[in-house]
């Protein structure tokens, strides 16, 4: 980064992603966020610098348009889920950050079950974001059993006791 040269603001990545999603809205992908800013979105302050999309893995029309929608900012093309797995987790540097592409993962349920218990988020600019259900969210923390995720766990176990997920 060049002298004197600032980083981008978070809050400027945040609307920056909103253009993703709004693209996502608009064209009918399905998708659903997970991950750390499906966390945020449930109300924890949290950073992150990338955003994590859970798509069917194998539904070549869906997988299709995303690539239609992102051109030139994929350096190649989403793939769908290979017959030996190869190909669950696709990761692009893109204008607007970094995307993840998930077509499955631990902990994750179908995505058909998944995308029917979903809830809808609203970013800070009010944009409609499809988020995997609080409870999915938890379990797929739970089973991907990283360190870096037991603040998001803990959160979340706690909105569970308290009955708001």
């Amino acid at each position: 980064m060049e002298e004197g040269t600032a980083w981008p603001d978070c809050r400027q990545r945040g609307s920056q992603m909103d253009e993703v999603v709004r693209l996502f809205n608009e064209s009918k992908v399905r998708y659903l966020l997970i991950g750390g800013q499906a966390v945020r979105l449930e109300g924890l302050p949290r950073f992150s610098m990338d955003w994590d999309f859970y798509v069917p893995s194998r539904d070549l029309a869906n997988i299709e348009k995303i690539n239609g929608l992102l051109g030139d900012d994929l350096d190649v093309p989403l793939l769908p889920l290979g017959e030996h797995g190869e190909n669950f987790v696709q990761t692009y540097q893109t204008r607007w950050g970094i995307l993840q592409f998930h077509l499955g993962g631990a902990g994750l349920p179908e995505f058909e079950q998944a995308e029917r218990r979903a809830v809808t988020h609203l970013t800070e600019t009010g944009i409609p974001v499809k988020c995997i259900c609080g409870k999915d969210l938890l379990t797929s923390k739970e089973k991907t059993g990283r360190p870096q995720d037991q603040v998001d766990i803990d959160f979340l176990r706690k909105k569970t006791a308290a009955g708001l997920l």
